[in-house]
């Protein structure tokens, strides 16, 4: 890619990584008179298929200018973050405020179940309460199924929270909730496998506790 960008030319990247490395990309790109804007996505496979993906923006703001009609016809939400680095900071940690409310869910579920609960009526009457969310709406179906999100990959969770874990870190910040929620994905990474999806702890915890 930098070998084939040149003067006045954009990178547009939507990867999910070390917001330091783009600022050496940038910094080789501004030698070719070029820029780079950090523009992670976030939304999901179902948002995707609707064409309703969101998208944070980060970088140079009249590169981010030039690009805002490009962008705008590709995402139902654009939202300019700020200097190369602040896009990545949203990203990651809305992954993993889902991935608290993920496990969150299996525990109430496994704790409803043993209670003797039906799962599907337990399901619709948090719905109804005032402890619904998006995940609890979207992950629960899932589980039900038996599916735990494939498309993105408990690898790519357990990478975002080591992102998530350095920037705490960086900003002398202790992760307590975040810190027990990354030793259980990597848990579930471990026992599970890489490839299985990120909704996986609820499968976990009906393997330990043998439940099914």
């Amino acid at each position: 890619l930098l070998a084939g960008i040149d003067q006045g030319k954009i990178w547009i990247d939507h990867s999910t990584t070390d917001h330091e490395q783009n600022k050496v990309f940038t910094e080789k790109l501004t030698e070719k008179g070029a820029g780079l804007l950090e523009c992670p996505i976030t939304g999901g496979l179902e948002a995707l298929k609707k064409g309703q993906m969101a998208v944070w923006v980060a970088g140079n703001k009249d590169d981010y200018t030039k690009v805002k009609h490009i962008l705008e016809a590709s995402y139902s939400t654009v939202q300019y973050t700020g200097g190369l680095g602040t896009a990545m900071i949203p990203k990651v940690l809305s992954n993993m405020l889902c991935g608290l409310q993920v496990i969150a869910m299996a525990e109430a579920m496994l704790i409803a179940k043993k209670s003797g609960l039906d799962l599907v009526e337990f399901w619709h009457s948090i719905r109804m309460s005032a402890g619904n969310s998006f995940l609890w709406e979207t992950c629960g179906p899932n589980v039900f199924r038996g599916e735990y999100h494939d498309s993105f990959p408990i690898d790519l969770m357990c990478k975002d929270n080591q992102l998530g874990y350095e920037m705490a870190r960086n900003a002398k910040v202790p992760l307590e909730l975040f810190g027990l929620m990354q030793q259980v994905y990597n848990r579930a990474l471990y026992s599970l496998g890489p490839e299985v999806g990120c909704y996986a702890p609820p499968k976990l915890y009906e393997i330990e506790q043998k439940e099914s």
